[in-house]
């Protein structure tokens, strides 16, 4: 006799029930933005107050792909939670769901942002003033934009260090990319920098609690943070005034932020060009070739007569590398010569951005070809004095 379907025992596999708690727990985080398996905090944490300021900014990108995005990522977190699994395991699955998304996934661009604003808020979608530009797909930013739908919609009761973990490896690369909209990098940047200031537990007005390696990446991303603003500035400048201050056939000098070059490094304009909305000189430096950089005088400055300035003097040549020839090594550039009031010559070598110039005797520097080292600012050799601003505006 067959027992009726009501009588009927339902019996799971241990795999089977496993399941089912997984899925129960992706439902539970999906509806409630809350794990079964973790109790949730009686107060509202650093995570919560960032996706609630996130929400309104980022809810009119979302659509269908985020949604699909989003059933994925909790589903893995719970499972590895009840798994007992550890939370570097966490973030290496979780970021291979968003990678593998930004490359099969269906794209979510173009999407039109408005201009960094004064207030310095996420996005800028409806600009009162200036003109949207479109943000066209690339992995880079699919990247950036479902590693910030991965905040928006992530459980309370992921660790804060984990969810920075996570949203770090999936946007340090596209952050630094030249080819990345500054518009969306920017939303990246200021998003975790909120996150890593949320790791914050000692409240004090300069942290303390945090670790050498938090510190290290907040200060890259303020940096990278202020170096987007500053282009999205520059954007605004007069193109005609911008060429005059930056004349072909001129010579300039590398700043700090020019990378891949030593501050102080010398070279010579041939050419302007815009990219990605950016206006850029190409210089050519005798190392380097000829590199396109940002046409702002925080990354290249023409170099200027001043008096007493002279291109020409004794032993040394313009662009020459130096190092000090007493004392501990001092690295850096020639840019010229200075008519002291004895009518002889002194060497005006460019130290680093925190010396700038200073003015040495021929006989106290030597020419070092070697591959100049990007130092901590020191304080120049004991008895030379600090011009300042010699050559510059």
């Amino acid at each position: 006799m067959t027992p009726s379907q009501e009588g009927r025992i339902s019996i799971r596999t241990p795999d089977q029930e496993v399941g089912m708690v997984h899925i129960r727990a992706a439902e539970r985080l999906q509806t409630h933005g809350q794990s079964t398996l973790h109790k949730m905090p009686k107060r509202s944490n650093a995570l919560g107050n960032i996706q609630h300021s996130l929400n309104p900014a980022l809810r009119p990108l979302l659509k269908q792909w985020a949604r699909d995005l989003h059933i994925l990522t909790p589903r893995q977190i719970a499972k590895q939670i009840f798994n007992h699994c550890n939370q570097h395991q966490i973030v290496d699955s979780v970021s291979q769901i968003v990678r593998k998304w930004a490359l099969e996934g269906p794209s979510p661009f173009p999407i039109a942002l408005g201009p960094i604003d004064d207030d310095l808020s996420l996005f800028n979608l409806t600009p009162a003033n200036g003109a949207t530009q479109d943000c066209v797909d690339s992995t880079f930013h699919r990247l950036l934009l479902g590693a910030m739908s991965f905040i928006l919609y992530c459980d309370h009761t992921v660790p804060l260090n984990s969810v920075c973990n996570i949203f770090l490896q999936l946007t340090d690369q596209s952050i630094k990319n030249p080819e990345t909209n500054i518009r969306l990098a920017w939303v990246a940047v200021t998003l975790g920098n909120r996150l890593l200031v949320g790791l914050c537990r000692c409240f004090e007005a300069t942290c303390t609690c945090a670790t050498q390696q938090t510190r290290e990446i907040l200060n890259s991303l303020k940096n990278s943070q202020t170096q987007i603003y500053c282009r999205e500035r520059a954007r605004n400048r007069d193109q005609a005034t911008v060429l005059k201050q930056f004349q072909i056939d001129s010579t300039c000098f590398a700043r700090l932020k020019a990378r891949k070059l030593h501050p102080g490094e010398l070279g010579i304009i041939t050419a302007h060009c815009t990219t990605h909305g950016d206006l850029m000189a190409k210089v050519n430096f005798p190392t380097h070739g000829i590199l396109e950089i940002p046409a702002e005088i925080a990354f290249i400055h023409p170099l200027e007569a001043r008096e007493n300035w002279t291109k020409t003097g004794p032993r040394f040549t313009l662009g020459d590398k130096i190092s000090t020839s007493e004392g501990p090594s001092f690295f850096g550039v020639v840019h010229g010569f200075v008519t002291q009031i004895d009518s002889s010559s002194s060497v005006l070598i460019w130290f680093n951005e925190t010396d700038k110039y200073v003015q040495l005797r021929p006989d106290q520097i030597q020419l070092d070809d070697t591959a100049l080292p990007t130092v901590t600012p020191k304080a120049p050799p004991q008895g030379l004095h600090n011009t300042g601003q010699t050559c510059l505006s």
